[in-house]
């Protein structure tokens, strides 16, 4: 595929708000996305002389002109911003123009090639090869020779008997008087010999038998208990409306506890693993004057356990001078890998330090992080680090209700 032209119209220019106006910018250099926000930076650039670049810059008049990668009509220009710049190829209405030569139209028209359909069809009006045709059994019924496999579908599958009221459908292992087993699935079977059925097992040893599983018996009736469940771990008995009274305690589960309603707890819960919930609230003011110095902020500190993943969020209410403003970090236990992002769209590592500007007095302004942190075989703390970004003798202070949140994912 070839690449197409990207800029060179009368908008396409680099310019900068002075004031009240705009200025042109020549020699701005910005990077090439596949997105509007996060995706892929397309480095496989040409300049207009074909000369290779993995950034655009624009030229003496300030024009913007490149060439994208093979087939790509659309990229997202990035020049620093607060967003990026959606473009779109100048070069479609030739490509378009192309197409149209030697097609045959909607309305129809004659080809003087062969037309061969690549697949079986899929619709009901859909084109059907005559190889298709000749290897399906007829309507009105037929003798199958081979096998019969009835593959899955995008519908479910039926297996109807006769019309007859009362008809019954009989299914067969064999026609030989030495009968086998009817497999259902590849896990269950009716063993005709020894008239046994088996779920979960295709060789049962009692009229019924269910291996690894459990035996579900419900009732319509409005009086407890509204079901009960058989398993190798015990019976147990269910209350109408799925209530359960008078249990202190679930232990030896080997899975997952599974509630199908609502589960309503009266006291706290605690939770050790996936799932479980840690939340700091920062419940005083912090100040600090005249240091750049990253320290640890006294409130915003969480416990992280070995080999696990969790998701994080950092609500950060602070105030500060213009001079002095926040920059901040974070400190992880050995191994652990912190990615955050911030409601700019800036990403960065646990070590990778981030600044925003503090509006001056007393006026307290806020921003948010999100992270995906994963620990390796150390357990520890995840620490949020800040100090002034340039030091200042009026406080830059992290205020109280200021918030961090784990929770645990994997």
């Amino acid at each position: 595929m070839a690449r197409h032209l990207f800029g060179l119209s009368p908008s396409d220019v680099t310019v900068q708000q002075v004031g009240e106006d705009m200025k042109l910018r020549p020699g701005s250099v910005g990077t090439v996305w596949d997105a509007l926000s996060g995706g892929t930076q397309l480095t496989d650039l040409t300049d207009l002389g074909g000369t290779p670049s993995t950034t655009v810059t624009s030229d003496s008049n300030s024009i913007i002109g490149f060439y994208g990668p093979e087939g790509v009509t659309t990229v997202y220009v990035d020049f620093g911003s607060p967003s990026r710049v959606l473009m779109q190829a100048t070069d479609l209405g030739d490509a378009i123009a192309e197409l149209r030569i030697d097609k045959l139209d909607k309305s129809g028209g004659t080809m003087i090639g062969s037309l061969i359909l690549d697949a079986d069809p899929a619709t009901a009006l859909g084109a059907a090869t005559k190889q298709y045709a000749d290897g399906k059994l007829p309507l009105t019924g037929g003798t199958v020779s081979g096998d019969l496999a009835v593959t899955g579908t995008a519908r479910s599958t039926t297996v109807q008997g006769g019309t007859a009221s009362g008809g019954n459908l009989t299914l067969n292992s064999t026609s030989n008087a030495t009968k086998g087993k009817i497999l259902l699935g590849s896990n269950s079977a009716y063993d005709e010999v020894n008239k046994r059925l088996g779920i979960n097992t295709t060789s049962p040893t009692q009229s019924i038998e269910v291996s690894n599983g459990a035996v579900y018996v419900s009732t319509t009736s409005g009086v407890d208990p509204s079901y009960a469940t058989l398993s190798n771990t015990g019976l147990a008995f269910t209350g109408n409306g799925g209530s359960v009274s008078g249990l202190t305690s679930i232990s030896g589960l080997a899975g997952p506890l599974n509630v199908s309603g609502s589960l309503a707890v009266s006291g706290g819960l605690s939770v050790s693993g996936v799932g479980q919930v840690q939340y700091a609230r920062k419940t005083a003011d912090q100040s600090k004057t005249s240091t750049t110095t990253l320290g640890n902020d006294t409130h915003l500190v969480l416990p992280v356990v070995a080999n696990a993943t969790y998701s994080l969020f950092l609500l950060c209410i602070f105030s500060g001078s213009t001079t002095g403003d926040i920059k901040f970090d974070w400190t992880v236990p050995s191994g652990t890998v912190l990615r955050w992002a911030d409601q700019t769209g800036t990403s960065g590592l646990n070590s990778d330090v981030d600044v925003y500007s503090a509006p001056g007095g007393t006026t307290q302004v806020a921003f948010q992080i999100w992270a995906t942190v994963v620990t390796s075989s150390t357990a520890g703390n995840v620490q949020f680090r800040w100090a002034q970004n340039a030091s200042d003798a009026t406080a830059t202070i992290v205020r109280a209700n200021s918030m961090l949140q784990l929770t645990r994912a994997a």
